[in-house]
């Protein structure tokens, strides 16, 4: 039975109002919470934490005694000293001449075989092709026909001697036959060295020229083929000896007055400088090109392992035995590079320090000479650099 059947029209009404405005009431108070603590929450992230860091202040870097503390700047006088420079230049792989051998042929001739190719080791006397030539049948041909006349020459001038002492031959008939028999000696040996200068011998077939390796190592290049034709200016093959090779550097007019001859060098490959092979300076250049302004350097280096290979680009560091004169030297590490100029942070008390752009001149493993920029005795970052640089120079 619906109790409120019973009341007035009036009191159904005002209950119904009333529920209905503390249920609006209950919502807005809902509302309005959770809107606050969106509030707050947006408030408190709007306002970063201060951190301590570097500020840029005019031409001054200004930092806490915390931050300096905390990244361990360390500030240190310039001063004056001395260093043996150790220059580092790109060069390449070359062959040592001494230990390249280009195999010819001195005829014209074809390929009758080849039995070295390329990558293969040779050692010196291995035979690396054969040729057949006929201008080599008729030399030796020519010897063989020039060696029976000099013996038949020599047989007779010995038979007219012996006659001549007999009294059963004439003087003229001796010294017409001892002639005769010089003659044919003669052509022998010019025979024979006709032979030898076409690079062929009296021993072996006939008409086939044996091509041979002056020295050993391996064959780093084979132009020719079975069968084909080749004249005498003709590179038929090349042979190295890998063991030792040649770096070629081009070092700039004011890095090279500081190399000399025995210098020592560290090698290593442009795409692995992990590896490091010891060389000597061989060679320092007399002459500065006039387009590169640099001078030619030669660096011999043992490479009994056969890690580089000519061609090769490599980074070369060379350590000059000569030092500098007196000037302001300052670690390595205190430089830095900002907008593509090299930069010292220069201090103007405990807490700032002023980046300064300053001309640089030779370095050794370690420290750098300050060719300007710098004055004696100001104080520079020579620890903590790259804190400060990273915190504002990005």
């Amino acid at each position: 039975m619906d109790r409120s059947a019973g009341l007035p029209s009036v009191q159904r009404f005002s209950r119904r109002t009333v529920a209905v405005a503390a249920g609006v009431l209950l919502l807005f108070v809902v509302v309005t919470v959770v809107a606050y603590k969106r509030i707050v929450v947006h408030e408190s992230r709007a306002v970063p934490e201060t951190r301590d860091v570097p500020r840029l202040e005019g031409k001054w870097l200004r930092y806490s005694p915390d931050f300096a503390k905390r990244s361990n700047i360390v500030l240190a006088p310039c001063a004056e000293g001395t260093l043996s420079p150790v220059v580092s230049v790109t060069g390449t792989v070359t062959f040592d001449p001494q230990l390249v051998a280009a195999i010819g042929s001195r005829i014209s001739g074809r390929v009758r075989g080849v039995f070295k190719f390329e990558g293969d080791d040779v050692k010196a006397g291995d035979v690396i092709a054969e040729l057949e030539s006929a201008e080599l049948g008729n030399a030796q041909a020519a010897v063989l026909s020039a060696k029976a006349h000099a013996e038949a020459a020599t047989t007779n001038e010995q038979r007219q001697a012996d006659l001549y002492e007999a009294h059963a031959a004439s003087q003229r008939d001796a010294e017409l036959a001892k002639a005769a028999g010089a003659v044919a000696r003669a052509e022998l040996v010019a025979a024979e060295q006709k032979l030898k200068a076409l690079g062929g011998s009296q021993g072996g077939a006939i008409g086939v020229l044996t091509l041979t390796t002056p020295i050993g190592g391996k064959v780093i290049e084979m132009k020719v083929a079975r069968g084909q034709s080749v004249e005498p200016t003709t590179t038929i093959a090349r042979v190295a000896d890998l063991r030792r090779v040649w770096i070629e550097l081009d070092v700039f007019e004011r890095e090279v007055g500081h190399i000399r001859k025995g210098d020592s060098v560290e090698i290593s490959p442009q795409i692995n400088q992990s590896v490091v092979v010891n060389g000597v300076v061989a060679h320092v250049g007399d002459v500065i090109d006039l387009d590169t302004r640099s001078a030619p350097v030669r660096v011999v280096v043992d490479n009994a392992d056969q890690s580089l290979r000519p061609g090769q680009s490599v980074l070369a560091r060379i350590r000059t035995g000569r030092a500098t004169a007196p000037a302001l030297i300052v670690p390595l590490d205190a430089v830095t590079s900002i907008d593509g100029k090299p930069t010292v942070f220069v201090a103007h008390d405990e807490t700032s320090v002023e980046p300064r752009t300053v001309a640089l001149g030779p370095r050794d493993a370690t420290h750098v000479v300050i060719a300007s920029g710098v004055e004696k005795g100001e104080r520079i970052v020579v620890q903590g650099v790259f804190a400060l640089k990273s915190e504002v120079f990005r």
